[in-house]
């Protein structure tokens, strides 16, 4: 499945974005013997055309170094393509996936020294596109060995003892990659978790407003402001703090706000001022008249 490449490649900057018809030829030169035992025969121009996503993994010169395709229903010609909930739930311990929140992986070819990488990178931006997304489905006959950079992101998935699948299940979870951030209101118990957060940025409020600044703003809490936290694990992980009390002269007077209506609700009397833009022809007045009448 992996293609050896220049060891210089490892340090390399690699970038994912969405596949395109053009990278078809270079997809194709990445497959090989061992992507068939994975994902049987594979047409890539088919998948380019018909996949529900398709990642390209690419060097800044534009050189495709990985690609997966994901599809909303798995590569199982015996299953049908509406209606795999059923065939998946009685074979399997899946009892969470649904056709809303799953995808199936039928490709994935990535060169040697950034396979590991190009995977890792791939599952985290499907994550990323696709926010109800919490699962990733792969099949592959029983017995085959998955590449060891799909075995970085994928588990196995139980089978069921009535099983009669000729077929083992892989996972990859979505809280393993890309969790869900719970957000909710700050507490003062949060300061610890958020001080380094802001030390490792800049010093210069505490500096200015003292060591428990943000504790303090955290309970001055009222309706006009608020303050929330996103957090992982139990662990505060990010902070906004919010205020309904803004001095929107001073904004208008410092930047040009006229496109969102100087930040007040419209009325029909407002009377914005406009940019006054002069105009390329305007002559400007000669030095030596600059007092003429």
């Amino acid at each position: 499945m992996a293609k050896k490449f220049s060891s210089k490649l490892e340090n390399e900057i690699i970038n994912v974005r969405r596949s395109e018809s053009l990278d078809a030829n270079q997809i194709t030169d990445l497959i090989r013997a061992s992507t068939e035992g994975i994902f049987g025969r594979v047409n890539v121009i088919y998948l380019l055309e018909k996949a529900n996503l398709a990642l390209t993994v690419c060097t800044e010169k534009n050189v495709v170094v990985a690609h997966a395709a994901f599809l909303d229903y798995p590569a199982l010609d015996f299953v049908d393509q509406a209606s795999w909930e059923s065939w998946l739930h009685e074979n399997y311990d899946s009892s969470k996936c649904t056709p809303l929140n799953t995808l199936f992986m039928h490709l994935f070819v990535a060169i040697t020294d950034v396979a590991v990488r190009s995977i890792k990178e791939l599952i985290r931006t499907v994550f990323t596109a696709a926010p109800e997304l919490h699962f990733i489905l792969l099949f592959t006959l029983q017995g085959i060995d998955l590449e060891p950079a799909l075995e970085e992101v994928f588990k196995p998935l139980k089978c069921l003892k009535s099983s009669k699948a000729t077929y083992a299940a892989f996972v990859c979870h979505r809280h393993d990659h890309c969790p869900v951030l719970y957000v909710r209101r700050a507490r003062v118990r949060d300061h610890d978790d958020l001080i380094p957060i802001f030390t490792r940025q800049d010093e210069t409020l505490i500096n200015t407003y003292g060591e428990y600044f943000l504790a303090e703003l955290i309970d001055a809490q009222d309706e006009e402001n608020h303050a929330v936290v996103c957090e992982v694990g139990g662990t505060a992980v990010g902070f906004m703090s919010l205020s309904s009390d803004v001095n929107t002269e001073f904004l208008n007077e410092c930047f040009e706000l006229v496109p969102f209506h100087g930040l007040h609700k419209p009325h029909p009397d407002d009377l914005l001022a406009q940019p006054v833009v002069k105009s390329p022809s305007e002559p400007s007045p000669a030095p030596g008249n600059r007092n003429a009448v």
